[in-house]
């Protein structure tokens, strides 16, 4: 089930809000429990089950870790066990059947093998919990229910953020509900569903037809187009998740972090990452990257605690070679920017640190949408001296042009001008901006209604993480 889906619109969503709204108080976490896990079960009942002994697993060690802290090894045998045991299950379940695949047995296609929706998420945050006690950051969650709910929480199951447990436990007892925090969850909802299916599924109707101009009809500008189109197409697609899963989090008295925060205006980057998945790389930065360089950044082994950590994040992607070398790329991005040339880069004019760093970017995400190793590197010498069709021809410009207004809409909406400008405008509350709000955003739901109804785009990039 997917938040773009006609059935968690009409039929999950107003009936999963009205049982937790009319749950009294002290059995709310218990209700949440049980509809993310029909939420969940959606994907299949094994499926759920992984999710569920998870979730028992490590709030079990989690306890033992706490019981055992200042007592010579014991806690530490506990924690690398639980770790290692979070690790292997997700290990099998997310590369099994890729494994399969690639030998060629004939099991791969076996629905035992499809991979658990959001388990690259959720096992992260089991992780993360169990280091954090065995860190003294957190104490054991002593109600198991309030523990699930971290976990199994519906809005961020499938793709984030990642949310850390001692922050998630203050909310546990401190939310509130009130009409306003509803009012702003059910706009930010329908904000992040336009993202996705109006520009996000947009997007990605431009991407696959640039994608099936073959050889002897691609240009130079077309390569970078569908490049373009790409980081359009995941920006929106991603981003309107997040704001999907924020606006419901709300709704429900929750506030989850920003993950996504208009990541090209970057500057840099180390910018672009602290505004695309920001929450991924600050898990891998605390529980690999920090532990492997021991505090020390710099130097040799500053650059190969990097090129781990960023093997293990491509690898987080995928198994395929392309994603191994996106996340070395990244590392060493990183590295040149942040002790080789970070001086001289402060010094270059802003608008020429965006424009290198949108190369850069546009360039990483041949290796993300590629299938292969060389399928990349043919698209890269098509951005560089073109394919068949030159510097520019008739097909890069039917492009652009056929599709003018929605590049135009792409752009404008992957800054924060028209949000600011549209809340100038509607600020102050008087009726006609009321009713104007209303009708702006009843107009969004229709159009995202047709845009589902049609049948247009596919799923969602990470439903395979």
């Amino acid at each position: 089930m997917t938040f773009d889906s006609l059935i968690f619109l009409f039929a999950f969503l107003p009936v999963s809000f009205i049982l937790y709204y009319v749950t009294p108080a002290r059995f709310k976490n218990l209700t949440l429990v049980l509809v993310s896990a029909l939420f969940y079960a959606w994907g299949g009942l094994a499926h759920t089950l992984i999710l569920f002994v998870s979730v028992v697993w490590n709030y079990a060690c989690g306890g033992m870790i706490g019981k055992y802290l200042g007592h010579g090894k014991r806690a530490k045998n506990i924690m690398m066990i639980a770790v290692g045991a979070d690790i292997i299950l997700l290990g099998v379940c997310r590369y099994a059947g890729q494994i399969l695949k690639m030998t060629g047995n004939g099991m791969a296609d076996s629905r035992y093998f499809l991979v658990p929706i959001g388990i690259s998420f959720f096992m992260l945050q089991n992780i993360a919990y169990i280091i954090d006690i065995y860190r003294e950051e957190i104490r054991p969650q002593k109600d198991i229910v309030k523990f699930a709910v971290m976990i199994v929480l519906y809005p961020k199951i499938i793709a984030g953020p990642l949310v850390s447990a001692d922050e998630f436990a203050k909310q546990l007892d401190k939310r509130k509900l009130s009409f306003g925090k509803i009012s702003d969850g059910v706009l930010l909802f329908l904000r992040g569903l336009s993202k996705k299916v109006i520009l996000g599924n947009g997007m990605e109707m431009v991407f696959e037809t640039v994608q099936a101009l073959p050889a002897k009809q691609m240009s130079a500008a077309g390569a970078w187009l569908l490049c373009i189109a790409f980081a359009f197409r995941i920006y929106f697609t991603f981003g309107g998740y997040c704001d999907m899963a924020m606006g419901l989090s709300k709704m429900l008295g929750f506030e989850l972090p920003e993950n996504v925060n208009y990541p090209y205006l970057s500057t840099g980057i180390m910018d672009f990452w602290s505004r695309w998945m920001s929450t991924l790389w600050k898990w891998f930065c605390s529980y690999v990257y920090l532990p492997l360089c021991g505090g020390n950044p710099g130097g040799t082994m500053g650059f190969l605690s990097l090129l781990v950590t960023w093997f293990l994040i491509g690898l987080w992607h995928g198994m395929n070679g392309t994603f191994i070398i996106w996340g070395i790329y990244f590392a060493v991005l990183l590295y040149l920017e942040g002790f080789v040339l970070g001086e001289g880069l402060a010094k270059l004019p802003k608008g020429v640190r965006w424009f290198f760093t949108m190369v850069l970017l546009m360039t990483s995400w041949v290796f993300f949408f590629s299938s292969s190793i060389g399928e990349a590197f043919s698209q890269l010498r098509y951005m560089i001296i073109g394919g068949g069709g030159g510097f520019v021809n008739a097909e890069a410009v039917s492009v652009l042009m056929d599709h003018g207004i929605l590049w135009i809409l792409a752009v404008f909406f992957s800054t924060p001008l028209f949000h600011r400008l549209y809340e100038w405008v509607i600020q102050g509350g008087r009726r006609w901006q009321v009713v104007l709000n209303c009708i702006v955003y009843i107009m969004l739901f229709v159009l995202c209604l047709a845009g589902i109804v049609s049948g247009s785009g596919s799923g969602f990039l990470y439903f395979s993480s």
